[in-house]
This record gives structure tokens, C-alpha cells and sequence, in this order.
């Protein structure tokens, strides 16, 4: 059996970034991102400029920022949770295609939803995604996630607290 276990990792090393950067220019790991188009230049930038082995605090100047790894510490992927109202903002990708469709989306979601209930004392978290992304919605939706309004492009979902105790209890 497959171990798909995930850890969220705070520190951010140099190696990391070199990787968030490979998968921030794979199109099919970013199709359905609404991450700037030249983030993964403006991380270069910070690579040559910072002389420092750990990026961790750039990473995290607008919210948490989490590497995924999984039980061989390698990364598969990056988590965000960026503050909005009483709740936050949870932002996935694992950039590891090979690793796609065994369920690390869904645990690392999980693990994202602990961060923010117990360690931010978040209200609600809430995740929008494109109507197109059907893998996500399907990780979040695994979870416990329900639709809460269509937007423009993307389909925003939410979990409250109490619905997330229910689940873990």
C-alpha cells in the first residue's frame, strides 16, 4: 500500500525554491493557479539576490507558507494560507505530477485546515478554484469542503471550524 501521508514543513530552503520554481513553469501544474505569471522570476530574483540557505522568511511575508513533503521528506508540493477577514485562505499545489491522483491534495488540505484552526484560531478557511479544476474541487470537496458562491473565473469553497471538528471528532 501507498504511503500518502503529508507534513507541512515551515522552513523554506534554496533547493525548495528551485523546485516551486520547476513547478511554477510546468503549465500543467499551473493552469489552474491564479499565481502571477512571473512569480517563478521574481523567485530567481530572490535566490541570487538572498546569500542564505533557508528562504523561509520571504516565503511567508503575506501568510504561512508550508512545504508538502511526504514520509522520504521530499517535496511534492507548497501550501499557503493567507489571512482574510476571521478565516484564511488556503492556496495548494503539488507540483509533482508523478505524485497526482493518490490523495496527498486531500491530506495535505487537511493538514492546512489543522494550521489554521489551531495554530491561526481561524473561523473559516476558504479556497477558490477554477471552475475547470476538477482535481482540486475533488480534494476539497474529499475533505469536507462545500461550495459557497460562484466568482468570475472560480468557484469558492469553505469549511467553518465546527464543521472541521465534526469531521476530526
Amino acid at each position: 500500500m501507498e504511503d500518502n501521508s503529508i507534513t507541512l514543513r515551515q522552513e523554506v530552503f534554496k533547493s525548495d525554491a528551485w523546485k516551486i520554481i520547476d513547478w511554477l513553469e510546468d503549465n500543467e501544474v499551473t493552469e489552474y493557479l491564479n499565481e502571477r505569471q512571473n512569480v517563478s522570476k521574481s523567485i530567481k530574483q530572490i535566490i541570487y539576490r538572498v546569500n542564505m540557505p533557508i528562504l523561509t522568511h520571504l516565503f511567508n511575508q503575506d501568510g504561512s507558507f508550508f512545504m508538502l513533503t511526504t514520509n522520504d521528506e521530499e517535496p511534492v508540493g507548497f501550501l499557503r494560507l493567507v489571512p482574510k477577514g476571521k478565516g484564511a485562505e488556503m492556496v495548494i499545489v503539488i507540483g509533482d505530477r508523478e505524485k497526482w491522483g493518490k490523495g496527498l491534495g486531500s491530506n495535505a488540505i487537511f493538514e492546512g485546515l489543522k494550521q489554521a484552526f489551531f495554530t491561526w484560531r481561524a473561523e473559516e478557511v476558504i479556497a477558490k478554484i477554477n471552475f475547470k479544476n476538477e482535481r482540486s474541487k475533488r480534494a476539497f470537496k474529499k475533505v469536507g469542503f462545500t461550495k459557497d458562491k460562484d466568482l468570475a473565473k472560480e468557484i469558492q469553497y469553505s469549511m467553518s471550524i465546527e464543521q472541521f471538528l465534526k469531521l476530526a471528532a
